[in-house]
């Protein structure tokens, strides 16, 4: 008889991890936050598509009201939810057999596929409806796309080296919201990319928004 999949903690994993002659363990934990989170994101993006407020951002309290304020504000917990559940999946998959070649491989080729749906088909037929990229847009799939090419490289570091990066990261982001991405000459568009978002011109006629 085949045997049961066992779930677990993500503390147990990290304290004790599985030999590779155990059951590859799954966590129904995360599987669940996820659904959660793509439920919540489905309610942002009907409020976008089928509200009858969209004249005004859900966040101006000079003009919004609470049901539509707490659909806007609830999301924002979405894409970074997305993104750490990328690392956290990042890891469990070294816990099943993957190994680190095969991981960083996979996540480059993940994350770059995401860029390109992002850019195509999340562009045209999720957003704009149309096929004219004389406008094009890179929000959440694109950042999550990118995150996944940048760990790639990282899962070949100790996970104290990696545990560092992340923590200077996000402690530290905020200390460069000063610097102005014309400040970069003619790398401004670097810095749209890696900080400040925002609209990006990179031909005549053509305009690319970094969110």
């Amino acid at each position: 008889m085949a045997s049961t999949p066992q779930t677990g903690s993500l503390a147990s994993l990290i304290l004790n991890p599985p030999d590779s002659t155990s059951v590859r363990p799954r966590l129904d934990s995360v599987d669940a936050l996820r659904g959660l989170v793509m439920v919540l994101m489905a309610l942002d993006h009907a409020r976008d598509f089928f509200s009858k407020d969209l004249a005004f951002d859900p966040t101006d309290l000079d003009r919004t009201y609470p049901a539509l304020f707490l659909t806007r504000w609830i999301t924002h917990f979405c894409a970074p939810v997305f993104i750490f559940l990328a690392g956290t999946g990042a890891f469990l998959s070294t816990t099943r057999g993957k190994s680190r070649g095969e991981l960083s491989w996979f996540l480059l080729t993940r994350g770059l596929w995401l860029v390109l749906l992002e850019l195509t088909w999340v562009r045209s037929l999720g957003w704009l409806f149309n096929f004219d990229f004389h406008f094009a847009m890179g929000v959440v799939i694109w950042a999550i796309g990118w995150s996944m090419v940048a760990l790639a490289g990282l899962v070949c570091l100790p996970p104290r080296w990696v545990a560092t990066f992340g923590i200077v990261m996000i402690a530290s982001h905020n200390l460069f919201d000063f610097v102005e991405p014309e400040s970069w000459g003619s790398f401004a568009w670097l810095w749209n990319f890696l900080h400040t978002g925002g609209i990006i011109v990179p031909a005549e006629g053509y305009r690319f928004s970094a969110g």
